[in-house]
């Protein structure tokens, strides 16, 4: 067996390395359902300077080298807001990725427990890479299924990874996916002729105009309306800026919708065009040939996610979050979107999955956090 060295990352270089292993390692050589990250907003996300989760947390990043190669990489993280609202006990890993090799995983988990421990943590959950709100878990349903835009593939061994590094099953995140249209229209028409007859709620569409104050509407009242749901962390300016930055250049006002009550907006909902096939075009990179096929590939998308929703709490029990649903469908059909993925909802979030039942929608994709005491 050849030694494995994990190395704290310590510079540019090495950072680069821990950015470009899944291409160097060849981890997903010939996996269709990988869509690769854009490197670009890997750098940003992982600079000091322009990262958000720097405001907010601390981390070391750790490489993995077999025969002077990198060949896995891992992070080990603690989230301020995290303690102040949880507890101080608990720290996290994110950004896994490695070859098939046990010994690889080991020695990577190995280093990010023990810098954790070296934090006075005791218990350990992931991936969160940073936060509950960015890229979490690893799929344990679907998992050959190329994710949805915002969401990520990763190795289907990963599991097997985390479970023999001695974690076991902390929540599930799932995603639904919402196709056969003869199958709601019931639903679709109560909607219509009984519940929005009983509303006194106005609902308006997106205005790239009203970008600004519809941006801030969307933060104040996510924060409010996500208290409660499993591992909420409000999201801080820096963090709901990058969100909004990459909505943005894909957004479709017909898609964002709000409602409005005595001159307030009480809730939201956004959608988005599936471009991760289009994406997976790009490589991670921004060359201009790879962008030409890939807006050629965005006019092919006949899939939307819904992305975020929320509605403030003194407002829900009226419906308003049925008519959500019924414009997005209509609207996202006559826009020429045959299936509509809501995700992620965790599966302790039965309100929102017993809001879907009616829409017949089907889980077809689970994403797995793990959790280990140290």
């Amino acid at each position: 067996m050849q030694e494995i060295k994990v190395k704290e990352v310590v510079n540019k270089k090495m950072l680069k390395q821990f950015i470009m292993l899944p291409w160097t390692a060849k981890i997903y050589d010939n996996d269709p359902a990988w869509v690769p990250p854009i490197i670009a907003d890997q750098k940003k996300l992982f600079d000091p300077k322009k990262g958000y989760f720097y405001e907010i947390g601390e981390v070391a990043y750790f490489l993995a080298y077999k025969d002077n190669k990198p060949v896995g990489r891992i992070t080990a993280h603690i989230n301020r807001l995290y303690e102040e609202k949880y507890n101080k006990d608990t720290g996290f890993f994110g950004f896994y990725e490695a070859i098939d090799d046990l010994y690889v995983a080991h020695a990577l988990f190995s280093a990010a427990e023990e810098w954790l421990k070296k934090k006075g943590k005791t218990r350990v959950e992931g991936p969160q890479s940073f936060s509950v709100y960015d890229s979490v878990g690893f799929e344990v349903l679907g998992e050959h299924i190329m994710p949805v835009v915002g969401l990520f593939h990763f190795a289907p061994y990963y599991k097997n990874h985390v479970e023999a590094c001695g974690y076991t099953k902390c929540i599930d995140w799932h995603c639904f996916l919402v196709r056969k249209i003869d199958d709601y229209k019931p639903y679709l028409q109560d909607v219509r002729e009984n519940i929005m007859k009983k509303q006194d709620v106005k609902y308006v569409y997106y205005s790239p105009k009203e970008m600004k104050k519809r941006a801030k509407e969307i933060h104040e009242i996510f924060n409010k309306a996500w208290e409660g749901n499993w591992g909420h962390l409000p999201l801080t300016d820096k963090q709901f800026k990058m969100f909004v930055d990459e909505l943005k250049q894909i957004a479709v006002p017909e898609l964002i919708i709000f409602a409005e009550k005595d001159g307030k907006t009480v809730g939201f909902i956004v959608s988005i065009p599936d471009v991760n096939p289009a994406l997976r075009i790009l490589n991670g990179h921004l060359y201009p040939w790879r962008l030409i096929k890939a807006f050629r590939e965005i006019k092919k998308v006949t899939k939307l996610r819904t992305i975020i929703m929320g509605v403030l709490p003194e407002y829900r029990g009226q419906k308003i979050d049925d008519v959500f649903y019924l414009y997005t469908i209509e609207n996202g059909i006559r826009l020429g979107y045959t299936e509509s993925d809501c995700s992620l909802i965790v599966e302790t979030n039965y309100k929102m999955i017993n809001a879907l039942k009616p829409l017949k929608a089907e889980c077809y994709k689970t994403y797995r956090i793990y959790e280990k005491n140290i």
